[in-house]
């Protein structure tokens, strides 16, 4: 697994924003590093590689690993297709990018589906650049992604929330309290036995979400905010974390105890916002997570599941 962005939202430094973070990282402070906003690359057999989620730097990221590069063929590629936890703009934007792909497999939830033909209706949008096959992922059974001879990853679908994206907010009051905007994964590589839990976003931890933290080689999970009301306090925004669909790190309630006592080997943060202390090398709370043994994701990062 590659880690192509860690970034929340926006990337790093944020284009509209002059919070001491993106100011520092704008004058080249060495304690903090421009970041990509946030995707992940995989793969079981290095031959055919799944973006888990695909967003606007998704160009930028393909290009800065090599083993996404196309090639020999003059258009063959290794991208074999996309893996969507929700509808975010921050999520699926990037597929208008990948419409020259026409061999691409999309995996996602019906109502991101639904989404993706209505609201931001990419796939009616794509229909004459591209003949996408769509995968459903539902949480009642595991889907198989890529051939079983050569290497096959196992995906869990894990439900996290039913708050649809803002820009479909208002359309979807009147829809079924069933449909499930967002999902983490659980990856599961079928020869070695291990286990990946990915969530980007994490407003609660259910006792199934537990279950697989609890069960998982290695979790790499929502990291954006440091605080409840960060935003807040420096007058950024008027909703808190907790309104945004996050848990905070920090606090009773925040995700570094409950990470720290889970028994996973590795315990890594990715999804973070460009207002985080955790993106300063030499922060006080950075040390706190070293001190729990927990990792903090960088652009390039490999895990080997």
């Amino acid at each position: 697994m590659r880690v192509l962005g860690t970034a929340a939202g926006g990337g790093f430094p944020q284009w509209n924003c002059a919070c001491s973070n993106c100011r520092d990282a704008r004058e080249g402070n060495k304690a903090l590093k421009p970041l990509l906003q946030s995707s992940l690359a995989i793969t079981a057999n290095d031959k055919d590689w799944y973006l888990i989620n695909a967003g606007p730097d998704v160009h930028r990221q393909m290009e800065s690993f090599a083993a996404l590069h196309p090639g020999p063929g003059i258009r063959e590629t290794p991208l074999a297709g996309v893996i969507l936890t929700d509808a975010e703009l921050d999520h699926t934007i990037g597929l208008l990018s990948l419409r020259e792909g026409s061999c691409l497999t999309i995996f996602g939830t019906e109502t991101v589906k639904e989404c993706l033909q209505e609201d931001f209706p990419v796939i009616r949008m794509l229909k004459n650049y591209c003949s996408w096959e769509w995968q459903s992922l539902h949480p009642d059974f595991m889907k198989q992604v890529g051939d079983l001879g050569e290497g096959t990853i196992i995906v869990e679908t894990v439900p996290v929330s039913r708050k649809p994206p803002l820009y479909a907010k208002l359309d979807k009051e009147d829809k079924s309290l069933d449909d499930l905007w967002e999902v983490g994964l659980v990856l599961h590589n079928e020869i070695s036995g291990r286990s990946l839990a990915f969530f980007p976003t994490l407003v609660n931890i259910t006792p199934e979400i537990e279950a697989c933290l609890q069960k998982a080689d290695i979790l790499m999970v929502d990291g954006t905010f440091w605080s409840e009301d960060e935003l807040v306090k420096m007058g950024a925004a008027k909703r808190d974390a907790g309104s945004m669909g996050h848990l905070p790190i920090s606090g009773p309630s925040g995700i570094a105890e409950k990470l720290a006592s889970y028994p996973a080997e590795r315990k890594i943060l990715i999804h973070i916002n460009n207002s985080n202390p955790i993106l300063r090398k030499d922060s006080l709370e950075r040390e706190i997570l070293e001190r729990l043994g927990i990792e903090i994701a960088y652009d390039g990062m490999e895990v080997e599941v």
